[in-house]
């Protein structure tokens, strides 16, 4: 079967011909209830519901889904299915369940997640169920030992980067739009409001800024510590009240443990931004993911290595862990800044400015952003505690 685009209809078609997805549905392939939910910037998304269950399906497209004539390689949906199988015996109920993977058709089918509602929704609507950063914590740990070079034997890391080398275009699409774009002008970057114009060109003349955000890149680019989810933030994470699910793992590459943390705490730091009044709640957040991810780290690292460190004794580790930890820490900061920079001024920003009242306040938060992204960039490497990258955004 060669490469097409699927309508409803072709995937009811689909389905009904592979027995083991039929049967999760259940009845009649016509009875079947298709819905499209495509929400994101690169694929289609079908939710099938039958008479005994339900399925996710996910189509990469040949181009970005908002931006036709942005070509997009198809082989991403190849990346994701990668990454769901690898860090699935990690995280087992943290992250959707994989059914099946169609190289053909560059269709994920999944478990689907009806009653589950985006993060960055929740948060809008205030009603995301509290304790949610714990899990997320808890899930990049979990990553973290189930791929890091630090915890697995060098052929673990090996095979990773075999399997996620070939990622390049959307690493490309990280390179440009969170670690080079915001910093220069580019056409894809949104014109910027009346208010703001000022500012976004203090950020593409400040030196000091670029040195540092030069750092980032060379972290970014060499620093292959793990598996990285690639795009974590709180568009590509979902709940159910206590129930956290991951998501949309298409940008996986090996990477710098920091990034992952950083473009986590960066999208709850705008919230923040546009919703000063739950700074408490947000300070909670953000201390119980770091909380749980350090604490876990360290857990997993004190009774088991990998060969980086197959000579430290019992008495020795603890210190390799808390060097460790405080690399972690200075990429989270300077990865956190940049993402909260490239959500305000660059491609794909946030909906939750939206909760700004006035157009007066949504340039003030805006700019608060930007000011605390570009502290955490340049001062981020000389952090010592995540109480200090709490000082920096004012919490």
């Amino acid at each position: 079967m060669t490469y097409r685009i699927l309508d409803a209809s072709a995937l009811r078609d689909w389905l009904a011909q592979r027995h083991d997805l039929s049967e999760r549905l259940g009845g009649a392939a016509a009875d079947w209830d298709i819905r499209e939910v495509s929400d994101g910037n690169l694929n289609t998304v079908f939710l099938v519901n039958g008479s005994t269950g339900a399925l996710c399906c996910k189509q990469a497209l040949p181009h970005v889904r908002v931006a036709p004539d942005w070509p997009m390689p198809l082989e991403r949906a190849l990346y994701e299915s990668r990454y769901m199988q690898a860090v699935a015996p990690a995280v087992t109920g943290l992250m959707p369940e994989l059914f099946a993977y169609a190289p053909d058709l560059f269709l994920l089918v999944m478990e689907c997640l009806t009653e589950h509602e985006v993060l960055r929704s929740a948060l809008i609507a205030d009603q995301a169920t509290p304790g949610f950063s714990t899990v997320i914590g808890s899930y990049v740990a979990r990553t973290v030992q189930a791929t890091g070079w630090v915890s697995q034997p060098f052929e673990t890391g090996a095979h990773l980067l075999e399997q996620f080398s070939g990622n390049t275009a959307l690493t490309r699409i990280t390179v440009d739009l969170i670690l080079t774009d915001p910093y220069r002008v580019c056409d894809r970057n949104p014109e910027p409001e009346e208010g703001l114009r000022a500012d976004v060109k203090a950020l593409q003349t400040d030196q000091i800024l670029h040195q540092a955000v030069g750092r980032l890149q060379d972290r970014f680019l060499t620093a292959r510590q793990a598996l990285l989810h690639g795009d974590l933030h709180t568009g590509s994470i979902m709940l159910d009240g206590a129930d956290v699910r991951v998501i949309d793992g298409e940008f996986a590459t090996m990477g710098p443990i920091g990034f992952d943390c950083g473009l986590y705490l960066g999208n709850l730091a705008l919230h923040l931004c546009a919703a000063p009044h739950k700074a408490d709640a947000i300070r909670t957040e953000m201390l119980a993911f770091w909380q749980k991810f350090s604490e876990e780290l360290r857990t997993g690292l004190r009774t088991g290595c990998g060969d980086m460190w197959a000579l430290s004794r019992p008495d020795t580790r603890p210190a390799l862990i808390e060097t460790l930890l405080s690399e972690i820490l200075r990429d989270t900061a300077g990865f956190c800044g940049l993402e909260m920079i490239r959500r305000t001024v660059g491609f794909a920003q946030v909906a939750d400015y939206g909760l700004c009242t006035t157009e007066q306040k949504r340039l003030l938060a805006r700019q608060k952003a930007l000011q605390i992204g570009r502290t955490l960039i340049v001062e981020g490497a000389s952090l010592r505690s995540f109480d200090s990258v709490l000082s920096l955004m004012g919490l």
